[in-house]
Protein backbone atom coordinates (compact mmCIF):
# COMPACT_ATOMS: atom_id res chain seq x y z
CA UNK A 1 0.00 0.00 0.00
CA UNK A 2 1.43 3.40 -0.90
CA UNK A 3 0.72 4.75 2.58
CA UNK A 4 3.39 2.35 3.83
CA UNK A 5 6.02 4.30 1.91
CA UNK A 6 5.96 6.81 4.78
CA UNK A 7 6.52 4.19 7.52
CA UNK A 8 10.30 3.72 7.92
CA UNK A 9 11.62 0.18 8.10
CA UNK A 10 14.76 -0.91 9.93
CA UNK A 11 17.34 -3.24 8.45
CA UNK A 12 16.42 -5.76 11.13
CA UNK A 13 12.79 -5.66 9.97
CA UNK A 14 13.82 -6.11 6.33
CA UNK A 15 16.01 -9.09 7.19
CA UNK A 16 13.26 -10.60 9.33
CA UNK A 17 10.89 -10.69 6.35
CA UNK A 18 12.73 -13.72 4.95
CA UNK A 19 14.77 -15.22 7.80
CA UNK A 20 15.37 -15.17 11.55
CA UNK A 21 18.62 -13.21 11.77
CA UNK A 22 21.12 -13.64 14.58
CA UNK A 23 22.30 -10.57 16.47
CA UNK A 24 25.70 -11.01 14.84
CA UNK A 25 24.15 -10.99 11.36
CA UNK A 26 22.10 -7.89 12.13
CA UNK A 27 25.17 -6.10 13.46
CA UNK A 28 27.33 -7.00 10.44
CA UNK A 29 24.49 -6.14 8.06
CA UNK A 30 24.02 -2.71 9.65
CA UNK A 31 27.78 -2.07 9.50
CA UNK A 32 27.85 -3.01 5.80
CA UNK A 33 24.95 -0.73 4.85
CA UNK A 34 25.28 2.91 3.86
CA UNK A 35 22.26 5.19 4.01
CA UNK A 36 21.60 7.50 1.05
CA UNK A 37 18.96 10.11 0.28
CA UNK A 38 17.31 9.88 -3.13
CA UNK A 39 15.50 13.00 -4.31
CA UNK A 40 12.23 12.78 -6.21
CA UNK A 41 12.84 11.90 -9.87
CA UNK A 42 16.41 10.68 -9.32
CA UNK A 43 17.56 7.15 -10.21
CA UNK A 44 19.49 5.07 -7.70
CA UNK A 45 19.93 2.26 -10.27
CA UNK A 46 20.20 3.17 -13.96
CA UNK A 47 19.27 1.12 -17.00
CA UNK A 48 22.34 0.35 -19.10
CA UNK A 49 24.73 0.87 -16.18
CA UNK A 50 26.33 -1.91 -14.14
CA UNK A 51 24.69 -2.13 -10.71
CA UNK A 52 26.90 -3.05 -7.74
CA UNK A 53 24.49 -2.85 -4.80
CA UNK A 54 21.37 -4.20 -3.23
CA UNK A 55 18.93 -1.38 -2.45
CA UNK A 56 16.93 -1.60 0.77
CA UNK A 57 14.10 0.93 0.88
CA UNK A 58 14.04 2.54 4.33
CA UNK A 59 11.36 5.10 3.57
CA UNK A 60 9.77 6.38 0.38
CA UNK A 61 8.32 5.23 -2.90
CA UNK A 62 10.26 3.99 -5.93
CA UNK A 63 9.25 2.77 -9.35
CA UNK A 64 11.05 0.25 -11.57
CA UNK A 65 11.34 1.63 -15.09
CA UNK A 66 12.41 0.22 -18.46
CA UNK A 67 12.88 2.24 -21.66
CA UNK A 68 12.72 0.55 -25.07
CA UNK A 69 12.71 2.33 -28.43
CA UNK A 70 12.21 5.63 -26.65
CA UNK A 71 9.10 4.41 -24.81
CA UNK A 72 9.13 4.17 -21.03
CA UNK A 73 7.33 1.45 -19.06
CA UNK A 74 6.76 1.45 -15.31
CA UNK A 75 7.07 -2.19 -14.27
CA UNK A 76 6.69 -2.16 -10.49
CA UNK A 77 6.32 0.12 -7.49
CA UNK A 78 8.36 -0.39 -4.32
CA UNK A 79 7.51 0.90 -0.85
CA UNK A 80 9.25 0.94 2.51
CA UNK A 81 10.89 -2.40 3.29
CA UNK A 82 11.19 -3.52 -0.33
CA UNK A 83 14.49 -4.71 -1.79
CA UNK A 84 15.78 -4.20 -5.33
CA UNK A 85 18.83 -5.03 -7.37
CA UNK A 86 19.65 -5.88 -10.98
CA UNK A 87 19.86 -9.64 -11.35
CA UNK A 88 21.62 -9.08 -14.68
CA UNK A 89 24.38 -7.29 -12.79
CA UNK A 90 24.43 -9.53 -9.71
CA UNK A 91 24.34 -12.85 -11.52
CA UNK A 92 26.05 -12.16 -14.84
CA UNK A 93 27.97 -8.92 -14.36
CA UNK A 94 25.87 -7.27 -17.08
CA UNK A 95 24.37 -3.75 -17.14
CA UNK A 96 20.99 -3.36 -15.49
CA UNK A 97 17.95 -3.59 -17.76
CA UNK A 98 15.88 -1.52 -15.32
CA UNK A 99 16.15 1.83 -13.56
CA UNK A 100 15.02 2.38 -9.97
CA UNK A 101 13.65 5.90 -9.65
CA UNK A 102 12.32 7.76 -6.60
CA UNK A 103 8.70 8.86 -6.98
CA UNK A 104 9.08 11.04 -3.87
CA UNK A 105 12.00 12.08 -1.69
CA UNK A 106 13.18 8.77 -0.23
CA UNK A 107 15.89 7.09 1.83
CA UNK A 108 17.53 3.76 1.11
CA UNK A 109 20.39 1.63 2.32
CA UNK A 110 22.94 0.28 -0.13
CA UNK A 111 24.91 -2.92 0.50
CA UNK A 112 27.52 -3.87 -2.09
CA UNK A 113 27.52 -7.23 -3.83
CA UNK A 114 30.92 -7.93 -2.30
CA UNK A 115 29.57 -7.42 1.23
CA UNK A 116 26.41 -9.41 0.48
CA UNK A 117 28.50 -12.37 -0.67
CA UNK A 118 30.65 -12.16 2.44
CA UNK A 119 27.54 -12.16 4.64
CA UNK A 120 26.13 -15.15 2.74
CA UNK A 121 29.38 -17.06 3.27
CA UNK A 122 29.39 -16.43 7.03
CA UNK A 123 25.69 -16.67 7.85
CA UNK A 124 23.39 -19.52 6.69
CA UNK A 125 20.37 -17.35 7.53
CA UNK A 126 21.52 -14.90 4.86
CA UNK A 127 21.40 -17.64 2.23
CA UNK A 128 17.82 -18.41 3.23
CA UNK A 129 17.03 -14.68 3.09
CA UNK A 130 18.42 -14.44 -0.44
CA UNK A 131 16.64 -17.59 -1.58
CA UNK A 132 13.23 -16.47 -0.31
CA UNK A 133 13.68 -12.93 -1.61
CA UNK A 134 14.44 -14.13 -5.14
CA UNK A 135 11.56 -16.62 -5.07
CA UNK A 136 9.18 -13.86 -4.02
CA UNK A 137 10.42 -11.56 -6.77
CA UNK A 138 10.00 -14.25 -9.41
CA UNK A 139 6.50 -14.90 -8.06
CA UNK A 140 5.78 -11.19 -8.31
CA UNK A 141 6.76 -11.07 -11.99
CA UNK A 142 4.56 -14.10 -12.70
CA UNK A 143 1.66 -12.43 -10.92
CA UNK A 144 2.23 -9.31 -13.00
CA UNK A 145 1.89 -11.41 -16.14
CA UNK A 146 -1.41 -12.83 -14.86
CA UNK A 147 -2.46 -9.34 -13.81
CA UNK A 148 -2.40 -8.20 -17.44
CA UNK A 149 -3.09 -11.38 -19.40
CA UNK A 150 -6.53 -11.24 -21.04
CA UNK A 151 -7.65 -8.40 -18.75
CA UNK A 152 -9.56 -5.32 -19.83
CA UNK A 153 -8.35 -1.85 -18.91
CA UNK A 154 -11.10 -1.62 -16.29
CA UNK A 155 -10.07 -4.95 -14.73
CA UNK A 156 -6.44 -3.82 -14.61
CA UNK A 157 -7.44 -0.61 -12.82
CA UNK A 158 -9.58 -2.46 -10.28
CA UNK A 159 -6.82 -5.00 -9.67
CA UNK A 160 -4.34 -2.18 -9.15
CA UNK A 161 -6.55 -0.68 -6.46
CA UNK A 162 -6.98 -4.05 -4.76
CA UNK A 163 -3.28 -4.94 -4.92
CA UNK A 164 -2.40 -1.80 -3.04
CA UNK A 165 -5.17 -2.31 -0.47
CA UNK A 166 -6.92 0.88 -1.43
CA UNK A 167 -10.69 1.02 -1.23
CA UNK A 168 -12.51 2.64 -4.10
CA UNK A 169 -13.17 5.89 -2.30
CA UNK A 170 -12.52 9.34 -3.67
CA UNK A 171 -10.11 10.24 -0.85
CA UNK A 172 -8.04 7.08 -1.40
CA UNK A 173 -7.59 7.70 -5.10
CA UNK A 174 -6.74 11.33 -4.45
CA UNK A 175 -4.06 10.13 -2.03
CA UNK A 176 -2.50 7.87 -4.66
CA UNK A 177 -2.66 10.59 -7.28
CA UNK A 178 -0.96 13.06 -4.94
CA UNK A 179 2.06 10.74 -4.69
CA UNK A 180 2.26 8.99 -8.06
CA UNK A 181 1.86 11.01 -11.27
CA UNK A 182 -0.93 9.53 -13.35
CA UNK A 183 1.40 8.92 -16.28
CA UNK A 184 3.29 6.34 -14.21
CA UNK A 185 0.12 4.58 -13.11
CA UNK A 186 -0.98 4.53 -16.76
CA UNK A 187 2.40 3.06 -17.78
CA UNK A 188 2.07 0.40 -15.09
CA UNK A 189 -1.44 -0.49 -16.25
CA UNK A 190 -0.38 -0.35 -19.93
CA UNK A 191 -3.15 2.07 -20.80
CA UNK A 192 -3.23 5.68 -21.95
CA UNK A 193 -3.63 8.56 -19.52
CA UNK A 194 -6.95 9.44 -21.14
CA UNK A 195 -8.22 5.89 -20.52
CA UNK A 196 -7.06 6.08 -16.90
CA UNK A 197 -8.85 9.40 -16.43
CA UNK A 198 -12.03 7.92 -17.90
CA UNK A 199 -11.85 4.91 -15.57
CA UNK A 200 -11.26 7.09 -12.51
CA UNK A 201 -14.26 9.21 -13.44
CA UNK A 202 -16.43 6.18 -14.06
CA UNK A 203 -15.42 4.13 -11.01
CA UNK A 204 -14.63 6.70 -8.31
CA UNK A 205 -16.11 9.93 -9.60
CA UNK A 206 -12.80 11.60 -10.47
CA UNK A 207 -11.83 13.06 -13.81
Amino acid sequence: MFAESHIPKTLRQILSQYCTPTEELVREFENAARLVEVKKGKAIVRQGVLCDDFVFNKQGLFRVSHVSDGKEDTVLFGTSGDVFTSLHSYYAGEPSIFSLIAVEDSEAWLVSYRMMRQLEARHPAMLKWMHDLLIEQMYGFEKRYLFFNNKTAEERFLNFMRIHSVSLRRTSVKYISSIVPLKYIAQYLKITQSTLSRLRKKLVGQG
